[in-house]
C-alpha cells in the first residue's frame, strides 16, 4: 500500500513540475501567452515584466514610461528628444529608436535593458515585426 502512494506522489509532483516548465519556457509571457509581434504581446512578455517591474521605465515620474496604457502613446511616432528620430517609427524598426536600443546598434546609446540580460532574439524579432508591420496598437 505504501509504495501505491510513494508512486502516486512521484507522478503527481512530475505532472506539476512539467506543467510549470511549461508555462515558464522561453517566449511565454506572465499569462502563459506566446509571444506575438503585436503591441499587447510585447506589453505583456517584454516591457512590463522587464522594463516597468526592474524600475527602469515605471509609471509617472520616470524618462519614458512604458507602462500599460501609456507606452503605445509614449512610443509610437514619437520623437526622441536625445537622438533626433522617433522612438517607433511605424513601418521602419531601422529608424526606431526602441529597436536600435533593444539590439545594441545604429548609435543610440546603451543598450536596453540596462538590466538583467539582454532580449532574447525571439523577442527582438517580435518587436522588429511589430514595427514593420505598422506598430499598431491591439
Amino acid at each position: 500500500m505504501k509504495s501505491i502512494y510513494k508512486i502516486s506522489s512521484v507522478v503527481l509532483l512530475s505532472l506539476v513540475l512539467f506543467i510549470y516548465a511549461c508555462e515558464h519556457e522561453q517566449g511565454t509571457g506572465p499569462q502563459g501567452g506566446a509571444l506575438q509581434p503585436t503591441f499587447s504581446s510585447i506589453q505583456d512578455n517584454i516591457f512590463t515584466p522587464k522594463c516597468v517591474n526592474r524600475g527602469c521605465h515605471p509609471g509617472s515620474g520616470s524618462p519614458m514610461s512604458l507602462q500599460a496604457g501609456v507606452a503605445f502613446g509614449n512610443l509610437v511616432d514619437v520623437q526622441s528628444s536625445v537622438y533626433g528620430r522617433p522612438r517607433v517609427d511605424a513601418g521602419d524598426p531601422n529608424n526606431s529608436v526602441l529597436y536600435l536600443k533593444v539590439i545594441s546598434n545604429g548609435g543610440v546609446g546603451t543598450r536596453m535593458p540596462l538590466t538583467g540580460s539582454k532580449l532574447t532574439s525571439e523577442e527582438t524579432e517580435a518587436i522588429r515585426d511589430w514595427i514593420t508591420n505598422g506598430a499598431q496598437n491591439n
